[in-house]
């Protein structure tokens, strides 16, 4: 199973190799994109079908964000792990973004990393056999939710919320406290990053 690394920090790389030979990738399966523009390359043939990118590798550039999307776009089977850079937060939980798009941390665990990919190769190579303990459906945000997340991302407090929006303080709360259910993370830095990058990678959380 063709997989690329997109990911500058040796220490890092050699974990994710580790991993992958876990799940039965090996070393000739792999291969490094010390680039954007050898990601791009890397893409073209043979398809991959584990990309894994480190988001302080992307120059911070438009562009990038867009020729990142347009991988995500083109490549459907494959699956695209981005870890969150810019952080000091601890964030060990994953979230599908997409049904081929997973944002974490470098502070996932190994073992969830490994069950991650152990469902994609197990989908792979045994039409659509999966590890049922995991979750793997995107993120779903309500109207509702989604039009309050952007009044709070933009720093507006629970009663300007709730007075904008016409509705209790204890709905927004509510609402609140839904999104943190649903992004696995009590910290509003690591929502505003997965929401951000989200936004960035792809055409954002999907609202229903």
């Amino acid at each position: 199973m063709q997989t690329i690394i997109f990911e500058s920090c040796r220490f890092t790389r050699l974990g994710l190799i580790h991993s992958l030979a876990v799940n039965g990738i090996g070393s000739r399966e792999t291969s490094y994109a010390n680039s954007l523009e050898d990601l791009q390359r890397s893409c073209e043939h043979p398809i991959p079908r584990i990309i894994l990118i480190n988001e302080s590798c992307l120059p911070i550039q438009s562009q990038s964000s867009t020729i990142i999307r347009n991988l995500i776009v083109e490549h459907p089977q494959s699956l695209f792990i981005i870890f969150m850079s810019s952080t000091n937060n601890h964030f060990e939980q994953y979230v599908f973004v997409r049904e081929n798009v997973i944002i974490t941390s470098k502070s996932i665990k190994t073992a969830t990393l490994n069950q991650l990919l152990s469902h994609h190769v197990r989908q792979f190579n045994l039409t659509g056999i999966g590890d049922n303990r995991l979750n793997i459906s995107p993120v779903v945000l309500s109207r509702s939710e989604s039009n309050m997340l952007k009044m709070w991302m933009s720093g507006e407090g629970t009663t300007q919320i709730s007075d904008k929006l016409r509705i209790k303080v204890k709905t927004v709360s509510s609402y609140k406290g839904s999104i943190k259910r649903k992004i696995k993370s009590q910290n509003k830095h690591i929502i505003y990053h997965v929401v951000r990058l989200s936004d960035s990678l792809s055409e954002g959380i999907y609202v229903s």
